[in-house]
């Protein structure tokens, strides 16, 4: 009898030793699963761009809304985008997404691609203001940072124009910031 007990004893050992490593493994598979998705982002945003997915509805990272408005105020100084203001929405992405420079490229050129095809440049701004604020992950450090890379893009070719400065102060009436 002890010699069943025994042996029934190993193979529950054995039966929660192996569930406990079955449940570890997909802990770690999720885990790997979830760091693949932010590594891929930027992926993912090139691929939205070649198959086609544009409109401001269909945006749901609150950095792809912030390369569009970057692109927005850069593209309000009147004109074609400029190398200088290219440079400066990519400088900003970087720093502030921890974007590697092709990376950076494939946004601005995403940016412009759905610029191109947006509402009026202030319909844009309130749009996706609105869509900034209303992202439960973002708080207000975000909310300063980004006035502060709408800024930078504004000021590249000097000092803003009064059709910049309206559209930072239409995010800036969004986020509630005082000017």
């Amino acid at each position: 009898m002890q010699i069943l007990l025994g042996i029934l004893a190993f193979l529950v050992g054995v039966a929660v030793w192996s569930w406990r490593l079955r449940m570890a493994r997909e802990g770690a598979r999720e885990a790997a699963d979830m760091a693949r998705t932010a590594a891929n982002l930027p992926r993912r945003l090139t691929f939205k761009y070649r198959a086609g997915r544009n409109g401001l509805d269909l945006i749901d990272d609150p950095r792809e809304a912030a390369a569009i408005m970057m692109m927005e105020v850069a593209r309000a100084r009147g004109g074609p985008l400029t190398d200088r203001q290219s440079d400066v929405i990519s400088e900003e992405i970087i720093r502030h997404f921890s974007f590697k420079l092709d990376d950076a490229h494939e946004l601005v050129a995403h940016a412009a691609w759905v610029t191109n095809k947006a509402p009026l440049p202030q319909e844009t701004m309130r749009r996706l203001s609105h869509m900034i604020m209303a992202d439960k992950y973002l708080g207000p450090k975000e909310v300063v940072d980004l006035d502060s890379m709408l800024v930078a893009v504004s000021e590249a070719e000097g000092a803003p124009t009064r059709d910049q400065l309206s559209l930072l102060q239409v995010f800036r009436d969004k986020a509630g910031l005082r000017t």
